[in-house]
């Protein structure tokens, strides 16, 4: 069990001070998990009378620990989260050593014992403990009323779920998957040396790869922000295995980034995912290739009105 202060990214000895939790996946922390975390800081100061030093967080299981479909945020992409909405910690539990456990175990041992949790919030669907056979029902029966069990969200009468947004994003459908998860979906990475073929058509372009993530968005062609520095700029960034100059099959994330003309090889850049332009197409010639790409930046231009 680790317990991370969001503060300062530290792992600290959390079982001194007693706390309210929200208790789940939180893969994305979307609209839905929001909820959770919205109820735990409600929860703080009604109890802070009773429990002078109480803190907030967020229980979930360490993704490398089971298996699991590809994940929307990576663990720093999730503990920011948690940071901007006001937790103070992220208790990332083993899933090894819990799923072999009863419900009663995971919750005198692990919630109410490890975390000191005097209250816990969940989704009416959370399940835990050995075959995934407790409930939320059973988390406040065993903290003895001390929870609260939220109503799932519904967006067009499905249920706003992390397996939703993958589909979302797996379609393309960039905006309502930002929507839902009340930010943009993005990529964090190293500008990585590629085969130059953009400055040599007037067009320079980053590339970017990342071991942390893997990106389920659709292959296409989509209008970014792109934060270097801590500046922002417009983008037009090419997710896909670029047809009409690679013979590889392996996924690429290709940004020219509007009206920057410095030197970022090295550096991190994050890249924000706004709206879909188009599918990829294998083009016939270099010419027709820088044809569409100028007309990509246009378009971008219009969507961001600049």
């Amino acid at each position: 069990m680790k317990f991370i202060n969001l503060k300062t990214r530290t792992e600290e000895n959390a079982t001194l001070f007693p706390s309210v939790l929200c208790v789940g996946n939180f893969d994305g922390v979307h609209i839905g998990h929001r909820q959770l975390v919205e109820e735990v800081r409600k929860q703080v100061p009604a109890l802070k009378k009773a429990y002078p030093n109480i803190v907030s967080g967020a229980w979930f299981f360490d993704s490398t620990s089971y298996k699991h479909a590809p994940e929307i945020y990576t663990l720093d992409e999730k503990l920011d989260a948690f940071e901007s909405l006001g937790l103070d910690y992220a208790v990332i539990a083993d899933c090894g050593g819990v799923k072999y456990m009863s419900a009663e175990a995971v919750v005198a041992r692990i919630v109410r014992k490890e975390c000191q949790c005097v209250f816990a919030v969940c989704g009416e669907n959370f399940r835990f403990g050995s075959k995934a056979a407790g409930s939320a029902s059973d988390l406040a029966r065993l903290m003895q009323g001390n929870a609260d069990i939220v109503t799932l969200l519904t967006d067009e009468e499905k249920i706003v779920s992390s397996t939703y947004i993958r589909e979302l994003l797996s379609n393309g459908d960039i905006e309502n998957a930002n929507r839902l998860l009340d930010s943009r979906y993005s990529l964090t990475a190293p500008i990585v040396h590629g085969k130059a073929l953009g400055r040599t058509l007037g067009l320079p372009t980053i590339n970017q790869f990342s071991e942390d993530k893997n990106l389920i968005l659709k292959s296409g062609i989509y209008c970014t922000v792109c934060t270097i520095d801590g500046q922002k700029y417009y983008g037009v960034t090419n997710v896909g295995i670029r047809p009409t100059v690679n013979d590889s099959e392996i996924k690429n994330i290709e940004t020219h980034i509007i009206d920057y003309s410095g030197d970022c090889y090295g550096k991190l850049v994050k890249v924000e995912f706004v709206s879909r332009l188009r599918d990829e197409i294998k083009f016939t010639s270099l010419d027709e290739l820088k044809s569409q790409i100028l007309s990509d930046i246009s378009n971008t231009k219009k969507y961001f009105k600049i």
